[in-house]
């Protein structure tokens, strides 16, 4: 019996002509980030075989490639049916503890396999309990379920199914640029993109000396966790902002001082996003949550980038946000007390409201904006993971 693990995805299935090619990056990206001994593609499955060393550490590796439904460690035998009856004993010896339900699923693509997929359910369920008297079949609530698929080259037998994250292999939907800040919420907006598909670059802004080094480590550890999900070299860019921000502060009514703040930080990221061939930004705002990301503040912001501006978190309550940043590790490099660009320019009493033309009259008065805009962005430094 070969040991194994079956991959499972779901929205990849749905994609008709294009399905190899979302199926073609999946084994890539598997084949990057968890570096497995050997993969093979069968129909609706991709299939890793394993050696006999210690699997944990490619185990925990796996959880990072996004495209990836659901995986069962499992055996491939051919299609002999006493090698399907030993393949489930011993899984279930392996699996068995205190549970006392069992039930056992079949799925026959193979149609030339001489059983039919509720009969080989029923012949392997009445083997297992002669070989465990004390359990008992449960076909709706069972607490163990033996999987049996029938393939055309083989027949996988498994326990159980260990849930990922699902989505699409990072890669296949295009780059967009994500504006990470030190806070909670632009990590898991751009861990919601990568899920969607997008390779994400990161732009960061500081403002030295008022942020430290140990923002700027901030900002790169969270930048390493991102880059576990990607398959490729992860870049992230910080842009010392300091000089642009002191000259609004001076320059601008203080309540607008943010918001204007903010689109200079979307004509400096657009610029990136050019170099860098990105199509899109990506913002961790969330409807309401501060003064600068009311609808109308939004709305201002926004008119400064010539591309889109992508918001997964547009409609998330803070605890939701809380709790996916804890699950993906980021929450507690998050809350660290060093701040970043926006905090530490920021005005006293922030507009909640504001209108385009307004900003943009107030902007027309500030003569050096743009030089500064382009001296900043002259002395971005570039990361790679």
């Amino acid at each position: 019996m070969e040991r194994v693990v079956i991959v499972r995805y779901a929205e990849i299935g749905l994609k008709g002509k294009n399905r190899g090619y979302f199926e073609g990056k999946l084994i890539k990206n598997i084949r990057k980030i968890a570096k497995p001994p050997e993969i093979y593609k069968r129909y609706g499955r991709i299939i890793i075989k394993l050696k006999d060393e210690d699997f944990s550490e490619f185990e925990n590796r796996l959880k990072y490639v996004f495209g990836i439904q659901n995986y069962s460690f499992a055996y491939a035998i051919s299609h002999d049916i006493d090698e399907i009856k030993n393949a489930a004993k011993d899984l279930m010896g392996k699996y068995l503890n205190n549970q006392r339900t069992f039930k056992v699923e079949t799925k026959r693509s193979y149609k030339q396999f001489p059983m039919k997929s509720q009969e080989l359910s029923a012949y392997i369920g009445g083997y297992l309990l002669e070989q465990y008297p004390q359990l008992k079949v449960d076909v709706h609530n069972p607490e163990i379920i033996v999987g049996i698929e029938i393939k055309e080259k083989e027949a996988f037998v498994f326990v159980g199914k260990k849930k990922l994250y699902g989505g699409f292999p990072v890669g296949v939907s295009g780059k967009a640029l994500l504006l990470l800040s030190g806070g909670i919420d632009s990590p898991v907006a751009g861990w919601y993109l990568m899920k969607r598909g997008v390779n994400i670059e990161t732009i960061s802004f500081l403002s030295p000396p008022f942020t430290t080094e140990k923002s700027v480590k901030k900002i790169l550890d969270l930048a390493k966790i991102l880059a576990k999900y990607s398959p490729d070299a992860f870049r992230t860019w910080i842009v010392p902002f300091t000089e642009v921000q002191q000259y609004i502060k001076q320059n601008v009514p203080d309540r607008y001082s943010l918001i204007i703040q903010r689109r200079s930080m979307m004509r400096i990221a657009n610029k990136l996003a050019e170099k860098i061939k990105a199509k899109a930004l990506i913002t961790g705002e969330n409807v309401g949550q501060v003064a600068s990301q009311t609808l109308t503040n939004l709305h201002s912001i926004e008119d400064a980038s010539n591309i889109p501006i992508l918001r997964p978190l547009i409609g998330f309550e803070k605890t939701e946000i809380v709790d996916k940043a804890k699950e993906i590790g980021t929450f507690e490099i998050s809350i660290l007390p060093y701040i970043d660009s926006c905090v530490a320019f920021a005005p006293k009493n922030p507009a909640t409201s504001s209108f385009v033309d307004e900003i943009k009259n107030i902007e027309s008065s500030l003569i050096e904006l743009k030089n500064l805009e382009d001296k900043v962005y002259e002395k971005i430094e570039k990361f790679v993971f």
